[in-house]
């Protein structure tokens, strides 16, 4: 169980320097549009290379977000459960959460394959959609795992939530 668990937390931050790395390339594309843009000749397709980049860097960038838990929690209800609702409120939610990144996941994989079957491409360079959409498929996957190993932790007693609290 710790290999998987600690697989789960390299391949998160494999796919979290991807998306940095991906970000990177979306700003420094954006910044020599604009400057090309002002002696008219604008980057060919700009747009089309941030709006998937954009969508890299979300989809890989959340499966990290949520190990190291840097998503934002509303929690004045919460705070007022003791500690077994609470626990089992928590363990309900982990379990909510995988079967939605789950089901996220497996219907980016029916959209992939209906996209070769339908040959689609981008507009300006004609990038077939299939890996874009596999990869969010994966991504999504693996936000699905990220969650298993939250709900393992809150099922030893290590919610990583009460450790944010102490930070």
């Amino acid at each position: 169980m710790r290999a998987f668990m600690a697989g789960i937390k390299k391949i998160d931050g494999i796919l979290y320097a991807i998306a940095g790395g991906v970000l990177v390339v979306m700003v420094l594309i954006t910044l020599c549009d604009v400057i090309l843009r002002n002696f008219g000749h604008p980057i060919t397709g700009s747009m089309e290379i941030i709006m998937y980049g954009g969508a890299i860097v979300f989809g890989f960038s959340v499966p990290f977000a949520t190990f190291l838990k840097a998503q934002v929690q509303v929690d004045i209800i919460l705070q007022r459960l003791k500690e077994k609702p609470l626990r089992a409120l928590n363990v309900v939610t982990r379990i909510l959460g995988i079967a939605v990144f789950l089901f996220i996941s497996w219907n980016f994989v029916v959209y992939g394959f209906d996209t070769i079957k339908t040959g689609e491409v981008t507009a300006s360079f004609r990038i077939p959609y299939a890996p874009i959409v596999f990869a969010l498929a994966l991504s999504f996957l693996l936000q699905g795992f990220t969650v298993l190993y939250d709900l393992i932790e809150v099922l030893r007693g290590e919610d990583a939530g009460a450790k944010e609290g102490e930070e």
